[in-house]
């Protein structure tokens, strides 16, 4: 799975409002609460790539919506370009029945979280493309959009490209970073405090 993600340097209503002046229709809206777990210890974690940090996290999921609550562990394979973008991504997930016995588990075995966070997601589609605008209280706005139907036998970089040209044809006043990388933002702005 090929998608994008993008910082938006808008206000969170202004973005929703916008992609409904584009056409886009409301679909849904939840939260991920995400936590991040690794082998690595915590003076390590500056010593290491974005890429080798996430080869060794697992991450508990938590989405809750109006009609959800789904709780699983994920991992997520990330292949990334020469330019650090990611552009190809493999989740490998399984279904658990509570976060709080998941996190006793991984600490009482010694994985150090480094990341715990709340996404408010909400969905928007048009034709076969769907955004999801989210929200992180710590970060600011995102756009992501995921490769769809249609482009899903061209290659990584085409998906990549077809992807930032929506973004862009959007007009909102985006970052240069096209593969935005929120956990480890996250954990930048917490060791920098």
């Amino acid at each position: 799975m090929t998608e994008i993600c993008v910082q938006v340097f808008g206000k969170l209503e202004e973005v929703k409002k916008a992609l409904i002046e584009n056409g886009y229709c409301f679909l849904e809206s939840y939260n991920n609460h995400d936590i991040y777990y690794t082998t690595y210890k915590s003076d390590e974690l500056k010593k290491v790539t974005y890429k080798e940090l996430l080869d060794k996290t697992i991450i508990i999921r938590n989405i809750v919506g109006e009609n959800l609550d789904k709780r699983n562990l994920v991992y997520k394979s990330k292949t990334l370009d020469d330019s650090g973008n990611v552009i190809k991504e493999i989740k490998t997930k399984v279904e658990i029945d509570s976060v709080e016995k998941a996190k006793t588990i991984f600490d009482n075995v010694g994985l150090n979280c480094w990341c715990d966070y709340i996404n408010e997601n909400y969905e928007y589609k048009k034709g076969e493309i769907v955004i999801n605008v989210q929200h992180v209280k710590e970060l600011g706005t995102f756009i992501e959009i995921e490769e769809f139907n249609s482009i899903s036998e061209r290659t990584d970089g085409e998906k990549f490209s077809i992807l930032i040209d929506i973004i862009n044809s959007l007009g909102f006043p985006i970052g240069n970073d096209y593969s935005c990388k929120k956990p480890y933002m996250f954990l930048n702005k917490k060791q920098a405090k």
